[in-house]
């Protein structure tokens, strides 16, 4: 259900800002950039929230109430400071000159200003819904939080959507997602007292020695958020500066395609950080590495259907979707679908490393190398364009994904140390996948819609049967089958 509305937002405010505005690309483009220039706030979120929640449900479930209530409400003083030091230290914004900084022409100093301001705000209620969503694991309701989760992104992209369509300005698209949030913890934390009360300790549990011995683990949890943010915000704010808005709409509209289509990769890699991470504790490791063997052979099965049926059906998704259809590049597309592939086996990997809170070295070693990607870029974007910048990112993300590898490989016991044998054959297979699907690729930018959906589905169809047997997964198929079967068998 996250997934889908992940795919919603995608689909739906990108057309919006295209149409209802005139120069719509350069206003899209204009809004990712001011957006992205504070989004790296968001990442002190993440490395508070995965490392509170995962300790509270870890000292709950072994009976130390205490000590999970001494974590929550430590972590709700942390977050309740940065929202104070965001309210106060963020109007500083509104006299920095980011007009020129991110070179905007179609919003004034002063509104990019307040917009900015805002966004800030956003962020900060966003860490405190977000921790209160999490929680739920503590007692075993993560759904529970999920849904509120997915009830706040579904109004709040609607809410945006209703904004753009009257054209509001950018200062009105930022309050309309503050106020969102803000009325989603009020209601959030109704029904958490109600739920689960353990959830939302007094302030008094917590300690202010317990927020610094949150802030080295959650720190380095911070610093892979923070690598998140230079890989799909820094990107932007460096095309926006190097080669202008313009540039900024089609790398983002082609990287929406492709984010949209490895959401079902996605759902595979997160809806096992629970189990990780309990097996973990338990030193369930045999259990454990049957997990990541089954896991892998999905992933690595849904990979070139999803890469490549996302690529042939590009087209398609820009004619129908954002009524452009000049704007589909072979080239870009087919770099950003190797790219996507790899991104869906690093996905899977780290989460191992996240869950099991073994991701100091990770978070160091992806940070740098980040940091260095974007740097490289400079120099390949003002000699290859957008095309010199995908190229360098997909060579630091298979360097990082074999890193990952030997990390995941650590983690278990010597015996039962993980192979990179699957890995190789899925190399070797989406090599021979993408050099044939280059073909219709090209060709297709002047073929009928009907032709372009047919080809798509024909060549998918013939990958995924091959995928099928080349990564065993009908063992996982009869896995899955039998549960079901066992789940919905009438009790005696």
């Amino acid at each position: 259900m996250g997934q889908g509305i992940s795919v919603i937002t995608q689909l739906l405010v990108p057309p919006f800002f295209l149409h209802c505005y005139v120069s719509g690309i350069q206003v899209y483009g204009e809004w990712i950039a001011l957006s992205a220039s504070v989004n790296y706030l968001g990442t002190l979120n993440y490395g508070i929230q995965t490392y509170a929640s995962n300790e509270a449900t870890i000292l709950y479930n072994r009976g130390d109430v205490e000590g999970s209530k001494r974590i929550q409400a430590s972590a709700f003083r942390l977050l309740y400071l940065l929202l104070f030091l965001f309210a106060t230290v963020g109007l500083s914004i509104l006299f920095v000159p980011l007009a020129s900084w991110l070179k905007l022409k179609t919003v004034t100093q002063h509104s990019a200003a307040i917009t900015l301001y805002l966004l800030v705000l956003q962020i900060g209620m966003n860490m405190i819904f977000s921790l209160l969503t999490n929680s739920y694991m503590i007692v075993g309701k993560l759904h529970r939080g999920s849904h509120w989760g997915n009830a706040q992104r579904l109004c709040g992209t609607l809410g945006m959507a209703a904004a753009i369509y009257f054209r509001s300005s950018f200062p009105v698209l930022a309050a309309v997602q503050l106020g969102l949030v803000v009325l989603f913890v009020f209601f959030v934390v109704i029904d958490v007292r109600r739920i689960a009360p353990v959830v939302v300790p007094p302030l008094r549990y917590g300690t202010w020695k317990s927020v610094g011995a949150i802030l080295k683990p959650s720190g380095h949890f911070g610093l892979i958020a923070f690598a998140g943010f230079l890989t799909w915000q820094g990107p932007v704010i460096l095309i926006q500066r190097v080669l202008g808005p313009t540039a900024v709409g089609l790398f983002a509209l082609v990287r929406v395609v492709f984010q949209m289509s490895r959401q079902l990769l996605s759902i595979t890699s997160s809806t096992i950080s629970q189990d990780i991470t309990l097996m973990v504790g338990q030193q369930h490791w045999k259990q454990l590495r049957r997990l990541y063997d089954l896991s892998e052979r999905i992933v690595l099965f849904l990979i070139p259907i999803v890469s490549v049926g996302a690529l042939l059906m590009c087209p398609f998704l820009f004619t129908i979707w954002l009524h452009k259809r000049a704007l589909y590049d072979p080239m870009l597309c087919l770099l950003m679908a190797i790219v996507s592939a790899v991104l869906g086996i690093k996905e899977h990997k780290t989460q191992f490393q996240s869950s099991s809170n073994k991701h100091e070295d990770l978070s160091i070693f992806i940070l740098c190398g980040y940091a260095s990607m974007l740097f490289v870029s400079v120099f390949t974007m003002k000699a290859y364009g957008l095309v010199g910048f995908i190229v360098t990112w997909l060579v630091w993300e298979i360097i990082q994904t074999g890193w990952v590898l030997r990390l995941n490989d650590r983690l278990f016991p010597a015996e039962m140390g993980v192979t990179a044998q699957p890995i190789i054959r899925m190399s070797i297979f989406m090599t021979a996948a993408f050099a044939l699907a280059a073909i219709p690729a090209k060709l297709e930018i002047n073929w009928p819609l009907w032709a372009v959906v047919a080809v798509a589905i024909g060549v998918t169809s013939i990958f995924g049967g091959i995928a099928y047997f080349v990564f065993g997964v009908d063992e996982v198929r009869s896995l899955l089958t039998t549960r079901i079967k066992n789940r919905f068998a009438p009790s005696t």
